[in-house]
């Protein structure tokens, strides 16, 4: 009687090690396989992943509060980074996106892929005692410069600055010498959610500025609002002094640039240390 006890415990245990062998060699159903680490190869952009926001002037960024997480893709994989950064310095002839790679943040940071659908932009048509209409016609005729470069930005005015995309304020000055800023709001992985554009109308010592230096500004700020670093081509629209009136070949070939790479970090860093939240340090 113990030898057949004996001998059926013996088949439990043969039974429970074959079962346990079989579980571990099942495939995961697709339910459970890992998610991608790479947004994919250039040209290209990547998908929505969890997020968290940052805003600041355009040329200045601070961290604030995370927004809620849209179910954002993955960050950037370490040889996309790399392919990004080789990109950049090979066309640094032609383009001032290189700059991104010496920045503290390193962030390719432009808007989502809009599928078609144009950036609403609400112009408020008031301001200080100095402000007159034609002044909006100034960011009308930025708009257009814009959307002529052919990079794929499209503009539509909206009288909602709720659901606006961009709004565009005038103030009488800055406090400081500068005669206007641009406010961005992006997630962790660089894609804009919003942008602020203030524009003065005098300089900080109380001077009106002339309309060619309004129409400079203008074209300048929405540059900022659509993504655009400074330039250190004085010729340039995206130059710090804005004096051009309509972007040049330079200005072009950045923007179409940008809106061919993908949104992210682009630092050389351990894949590693790719997950969690890195505020800027400018």
């Amino acid at each position: 009687m113990s030898r057949l006890l004996l001998i059926a415990i013996l088949l439990v245990l043969v039974f429970l090690i074959l079962g346990d062998k079989l579980g571990r060699g099942r495939p995961a159903s697709p339910a459970a396989s890992p998610a991608p680490s790479a947004i994919g190869p250039l040209p290209g952009s990547s998908s929505p992943h969890a997020a968290v926001a940052a805003a600041g002037r355009a040329d200045s960024p601070t961290p604030i509060s995370p927004n809620g997480g849209e179910g954002e893709a993955p960050p950037v994989d370490r040889l996309a980074r790399l392919a990004v950064r080789r990109r950049l310095r090979a066309e640094a002839d032609y383009t001032y996106l290189d700059s991104l790679i010496a920045n503290a943040d390193s962030l390719v940071r432009r808007w989502p892929d809009l599928n078609g659908r144009r950036l609403r932009v609400a112009i408020v048509s008031d301001g200080p005692a100095d402000f007159q209409p034609n002044m909006a016609d100034f960011v009308r005729e930025a708009l257009s410069h814009w959307e002529e470069t052919g990079a794929g930005i499209g503009f539509v005015t909206v009288d909602d600055t709720i659901s606006a995309d961009v709004t565009v304020r005038w103030i009488d000055h800055f406090s400081a010498d500068k005669a206007g800023q641009t406010d961005l709001l992006w997630n962790q992985l660089g894609r804009i959610k919003h942008a602020s554009i203030s524009l003065a109308i005098h300089t900080a010592v109380g001077h009106r500025l002339p309309d060619a230096g309004l129409r400079a500004v203008a074209l300048h700020e929405v540059g900022h609002a659509i993504g655009l670093p400074h330039s250190p081509d004085p010729s340039d629209a995206m130059y710090p002094s804005a004096r051009a009136t309509a972007p040049t070949e330079r200005d072009r070939r950045t923007l179409a640039l940008l809106y061919e790479l993908p949104t992210g970090d682009i630092r050389d860093v351990p894949d590693s240390a790719d997950s969690g939240v890195r505020p800027s340090t400018k």
